[in-house]
């Protein structure tokens, strides 16, 4: 199961989605400034809807509407090898810590841990079914001594 930003596709009538561990269908939805207002399958009433108030709605990977072939989910990261663009091996992502300009990609090998923030002058291609995230350093990323 993955949490996922709302999208309006993903909020279509009829899409299944889970709420405290019960699956629901989408109903309707519409946005609200900065949130959604969802009616799901189960729920009679806005009474019942109030308990669930900014509760956390839920879909299953293969249920959630990708908006291109580069899409990932961030604990499809995990595990994935990072590597230069001239082939030196970082390790494997082990963590990604999302921050509030970018996510940082944090990879552990032989070398020790590598912090790799997630812009695209650094990261060149993510390949989840290669397994691997291609990475350009920035000048001083790397501890070059070891």
């Amino acid at each position: 199961m993955a949490a996922f930003s709302a999208t309006a596709r993903n909020l279509q009538r009829g899409r299944p989605v889970y709420l405290g561990g019960v699956r629901r269908t989408v109903e309707q939805a519409r946005p609200d400034q900065d949130q959604w207002i969802l009616k799901l399958s189960g729920l009679a009433g806005r009474t019942a809807a109030e308990s669930f108030r900014g509760e956390l709605v839920e879909a299953a990977d293969n249920d959630v509407l990708r908006d291109d072939d580069e899409s990932y989910f961030v604990h499809e990261l995990i595990g994935l090898r990072v590597v230069t663009e001239d082939g030196r091996d970082l390790g494997t992502v082990v963590e990604v810590i999302t921050t509030g300009a970018n996510d940082v990609y944090v990879a552990a090998g032989e070398g020790g841990e590598v912090l790799v923030p997630a812009i695209g002058e650094v990261v060149q291609r993510i390949d989840v079914s290669a397994g691997v995230i291609a990475i350009t350093p920035l000048p001083g990323m790397l501890d070059e001594t070891r």
